[in-house]
């Protein structure tokens, strides 16, 4: 569940591009969005707060797991006393609570990507003014990212790295925060009475 940061990054690169004015169309430079990354001010804040929010939403599925570990135990301790038609019922059950735990799985995976979509996304916005702010300082027709994954430039003058211009404006701006935290759904709890595990339905790890 990881948001691929160099893409978007290489999206914003993109955007400087097009904005560029026609009369400097002779000058350039790069960056490596690698490295403004890992050195721009905030960064630590912002992914420290997603890793929280990203446990919060693992203690949602370990409940949940608990409790279906606990149903199958509660039935292979209870199978040898039951009835046939007790056998079906807490069969039925089971099978209802493990289609609610995939489907709650499957939700938890998209949130988390959302949420760290959300949270990062005040760094590239930030990151884009920077990056706007030098190509303009600097006269630039337009600034390549080395540390995208499809770079298509294969040699280049370290002094036209612009990398270290783009932190330190990044260091003159207030810090990026973090995207304000919105309430989870509740996890819908589990079907009240004895349930017996479905055919197929494993203990979760």
């Amino acid at each position: 569940m990881i948001v691929r940061s160099r893409g978007l990054l290489a999206a914003l690169v993109a955007l400087v591009v097009s904005a560029a004015p026609a009369a400097a169309q002779h000058k350039v430079g790069y960056v490596d969005s690698r490295k403004i990354l890992q050195e721009m001010p905030g960064r630590q804040q912002v992914e420290a707060k997603m890793r929280a929010d990203i446990e919060g939403l693992g203690a949602r599925e370990k409940k949940m797991v608990d409790s279906l570990n606990t149903l199958m135990s509660a039935f292979e301790k209870d199978s040898a006393k039951m009835s046939v038609e007790d056998r079906t019922k807490r069969f039925t059950a089971m099978q209802q609570y493990d289609a609610q735990y995939r489907d709650t799985l499957q939700a938890l995976q998209t949130e988390a990507q959302e949420m760290q979509a959300a949270a990062m996304q005040p760094l590239f916005d930030q990151i884009k003014l920077a990056l706007d702010e030098i190509r303009a300082a600097e006269g630039l027709a337009m600034i390549f990212d080395i540390g995208a994954q499809a770079n298509p430039i294969v040699a280049m003058d370290k002094n036209l790295d612009l990398s270290d211009k783009v932190i330190a404006r990044l260091r003159t701006m207030p810090a990026a925060r973090p995207a304000p935290a919105t309430n989870p759904p509740a996890a819908k709890p589990p079907a009240a009475g004895p349930v017996s595990q479905p055919a197929g339905v494993t203990r979760k790890p």
